[in-house]
C-alpha cells in the first residue's frame, strides 16, 4: 500500500516511513523548489511550519481573552481551528515556490539574500528558527496560563471534594498565654486545651483545633518533672481534594514547610496576611513547620471518610459521640467495639485480658491530661491489651498520656491501623509490642518523649511483627527499637525474630539512633529488616543522647538497667535497606557484638544513603564496633 502527498512528486511506503521521519534536512539550491515537496521529502520542515502557525493562531486568540474560565472553555475550540488553518495555509501554498509562498517565509528568504546568507544557512536554519520561536512562543503561553490553569483544577477538584470536620467540646477551656509556657506538670496544669492562637481552615471552613503537650527536653529528667511545651493539633476526614489555610497573628511567618517531604507539598505563604496555604489530594498525617523551627509545629491528621460507622443500637457497642466524656478505665470483653466518633474527648483508658475480637475505632480523641505524670509508680496506659488476641484498633488519636500509650502484652493477631499518637512525659513510647506474635501495625503518626515504636520480650518469643507506612516524630530516646529487654521472663531459648519496619518516614529524631537493635539477654535475634526508610531531620548526640550517639545501632550489651539474664545472646541477620538519611548530625553508626561466642554477624547495609553520600564500606558509614564480636557484614 503506497500514500502520495498531493503536489509532491515523491510517494512512500508505510515501511520506510520510519526512514522518511528520521531524514537528515540537507538541501540543494531551494529558489525554486515547490514547499509540498520540500515538506514532503522533509517533514521536519512540515512539523515546524504546523507549530508555528498553530501556536501563534492560539496565542493570539487567547490574549485577548477577558476571562480564564473563557480561555479555557475555548481552548479546544481554538486548537482545533488553529490547526486547521494551519494545515490549508500548508497545503494552499503547495502550487507556489517558496519567494511566492507564506509572506513569513517571504520575508525570511529577502532578508536573508540581501545579506547573502542564504547559501551559507541553506534552508533548514530558516526552519530552526522557526521551530525556535515556537518554543518561546508555546514557552510564553505555558508562562501565562500555566499557573492559572492549576488553580482552575484546583477549584474544580475543591467543588467536587467532600469534607467532614468536627466541633470540638464547648466543656475545654481556652488557651490562654499563662497555658503556652514551657515549664513542667508541677507549675501549670497539662489539660487538654482549645487553641487561641491559630485558625486553620479546609475549604473555608473553620477547623476546632486543639493544644497538646509536647516535650522539646533532650535529656532524661530525675525527678519525673520535664518541661512540658505545647503544640496545635487539629483533624478532618475527606474525600477528593483539600484547601487549608493557616492563620495566626501570633508570630510573623517568614516561611513554612509540610511535611512529610514524600508529599512534594510547597505551601504559599503570605507574611503581611500571617497566612500559609496548600491543597491536599491524599489522607495523611501532616506537620506544618514555622520559620525553621520545630516549636509550635501543626500536626493536621487528615483522614479518609469513615463510610462504616457503626449504629449506636448495637449491645456489644460502646459508643461515644461529640463532646467531652471521663471514662476512667474501663475493662473490655470478648466482642465488644468501642467508637469514638469524630468530635469527643474521651478522658481515660481502656484495657482487656485474656480476651479477643475487641475493636476500638473512630475519628475522636482518647486523653490522659487529667491524670499526673506517672513518676515510676502508677502507670496509666490508654491502651493495653494482656493476653489477648484479635484485637484491631484504629483511627482515633491519643494525647496526653501519663506514661507509655499503646501495649500488647503477650498478644497475637493483631491490627494498629491509622492510629496518631503525641506524648511528652517519661517513658512516653508510643506503641511497645511486648512478646507478640503476628502483629501488624500501620500508617500510623507517633511522636514521643521516649521509644517510638518498640519490640521487647517481657515473657515469651516475639515474631512476625510488622510495621509499615508509618511517620515518627522522635523526642527523646529511639526511633524504630527492638530491645534491650529481650528475655525479661527468662525463658529458655529465648527469640525475637520476623521484625519489619518498612516505608518508614522519622521527621525527626532528637536524641538516640534512629535504627537500633539492641540485645541486654541472652535471646537469640534474627531475620530483621529496616527496608525503605526515610529520616527527614536527626539530632542524634544531643542532651544526653551523647551516651549513644549512633545513627544506625546493632549491639550486644550488659546493662544494669535492662538486663535480666546473666549470659548474652546473639544478632544473626540484620538487614538495612535503601535508607536515607537526609539532614543533621554526620555521627557514627555502630555494629558490635558481646564477645567471640556472643557475635553480631550476618549484617546487610544495601543501598544507604547519608547526607546525600552512598555508603559503600565501613568508613563511609563511620562505623564502630568491638574488634573481633561482629562477623559477616555486606555492603551493596
Amino acid at each position: 500500500m503506497a500514500a502520495e502527498w498531493k503536489g509532491s512528486s515523491r510517494k512512500f511506503t508505510l515501511s520506510s516511513v520510519t526512514t522518511w521521519l528520521i531524514k537528515p534536512i540537507t538541501f540543494e539550491e531551494p529558489a525554486t523548489r515547490d514547499l509540498a515537496d520540500i515538506f514532503g521529502t522533509y517533514p521536519s520542515s512540515f512539523m515546524a511550519l504546523l507549530i508555528f502557525s498553530t501556536v501563534s493562531a492560539e496565542t493570539l486568540l487567547l490574549l485577548p481573552c477577558t476571562t480564564f474560565e473563557t480561555v479555557v472553555a475555548e481552548t479546544p475550540v481554538i486548537l482545533a481551528i488553529s490547526l486547521m488553518v494551519a494545515i490549508l495555509v500548508i497545503l494552499s501554498v503547495s502550487k507556489f515556490n517558496v519567494k511566492t509562498s507564506v509572506p513569513l517565509f517571504k520575508i525570511f528568504y529577502k532578508k536573508l539574500m540581501k545579506r547573502g546568507k542564504m547559501k551559507e544557512m541553506k534552508e533548514k536554519n530558516v526552519l530552526y528558527v522557526l521551530s525556535a520561536v515556537s518554543v518561546v512562543v508555546i514557552s510564553c503561553f505555558l508562562i501565562f496560563f500555566g499557573g492559572r490553569l492549576v488553580k482552575l483544577k484546583e477549584e474544580k477538584s475543591l467543588e467536587k471534594s467532600r469534607v467532614l470536620v468536627y466541633e470540638g467540646p464547648v466543656s475545654l477551656k481556652e488557651a490562654t498565654e499563662s497555658d503556652l509556657k514551657n515549664t513542667s506538670e508541677k507549675n501549670r496544669k497539662i489539660d487538654l486545651l482549645k487553641c487561641t492562637d491559630m485558625e486553620v481552615y479546609v475549604n473555608g471552613t473553620l477547623l476546632y483545633t486543639y493544644e497538646t503537650n509536647v516535650n522539646h527536653t533532650r535529656s532524661w529528667v530525675a525527678n519525673y518533672y520535664p518541661p512540658q511545651s505545647r503544640t496545635p493539633v487539629t483533624y478532618f476526614d475527606f474525600k477528593g481534594a483539600a484547601k487549608i489555610e493557616i492563620k495566626t497573628k501570633a508570630f510573623e511567618i517568614d516561611k513554612a514547610a509540610v511535611s512529610p517531604l514524600f508529599a512534594d507539598i510547597k505551601p504559599e505563604t503570605d507574611k503581611k496576611e500571617g497566612t500559609v496555604s496548600f491543597l491536599i489530594t491524599k489522607p495523611g498525617a501532616y506537620t506544618v513547620s514555622f520559620n525553621g523551627s520545630h516549636e509550635r509545629a501543626l500536626h493536621i491528621f487528615a483522614g479518609e471518610i469513615d463510610e462504616n460507622a457503626p449504629d449506636k443500637g448495637d449491645d456489644k457497642l460502646i459508643y461515644f459521640g461529640p463532646g467531652e466524656w471521663n471514662i476512667g478505665q474501663v475493662s473490655l470483653e470478648t466482642g465488644q467495639r468501642v467508637y469514638i466518633a469524630g468530635g469527643a474527648v474521651v478522658h481515660g483508658c481502656f484495657n482487656a485480658n485474656y480476651a479477643h475480637d475487641i475493636v476500638i475505632d473512630g475519628r475522636g480523641i482518647l486523653d490522659g491530661s487529667l491524670y499526673e505524670g506517672w513518676k515510676g509508680r502508677e502507670a496509666y496506659i490508654p491502651l493495653k491489651f494482656d493476653h489477648c488476641r484479635e484485637i484491631t484498633i484504629k483511627g482515633i488519636t491519643v494525647l496526653n498520656p501519663n506514661a507509655w500509650v499503646c501495649q500488647a502484652f503477650d498478644s497475637e493477631k493483631g491490627l494498629i491501623d491509622g492510629i496518631k499518637i503525641i506524648s511528652s512525659r517519661p517513658n512516653g513510647d508510643g506503641i511497645t509490642l511486648q512478646s507478640c506474635k503476628d502483629y501488624e501495625v500501620r500508617n500510623c503518626f507517633v511522636r514521643t518523649w521516649d521509644d517510638s515504636l518498640v519490640v521487647k520480650n517481657y515473657d515469651r518469643n516475639s515474631e512476625n511483627i510488622t510495621f509499615t507506612d508509618c511517620i515518627l516524630w522522635t523526642d527523646l530516646a529511639q526511633s524504630m527499637e527492638i530491645g534491650y529487654e529481650t528475655n525479661k521472663g527468662k525463658k529458655e531459648g529465648a527469640y525475637i525474630k520476623g521484625v519489619s519496619f518498612n516505608n518508614i518516614t522519622v521527621l525527626n529524631n532528637f536524641h538516640k539512633p534512629v535504627i537500633s537493635v539492641h540485645n541486654a539477654d541472652d535471646a537469640l535475634i534474627s531475620d530483621i529488616l529496616f527496608e525503605d526508610i526515610t529520616v527527614e531531620h536527626e539530632e542524634v548526640g544531643s542532651g544526653d543522647g551523647s551516651e549513644m550517639p549512633y545513627l544506625i545501632d546493632i549491639n550486644i550489651a550488659s546493662s544494669s538497667n535492662w538486663s535480666s539474664t546473666k549470659e548474652r545472646g546473639k544478632i544473626d541477620g540484620v538487614t538495612v535497606k535503601n535508607v536515607q538519611f537526609l539532614s543533621g548530625n554526620e555521627c557514627e553508626s555502630r555494629v558490635s557484638g558481646f564477645d567471640g561466642e556472643h557475635m553480631a554477624e550476618n549484617i546487610v547495609f544495601e543501598n544507604v544513603t547519608m547526607f546525600g553520600k552512598k555508603i559503600k564500606n565501613a568508613e563511609d558509614m563511620k562505623l564502630t564496633g568491638k574488634e573481633g564480636t561482629v562477623r559477616n557484614i555486606t555492603w551493596k
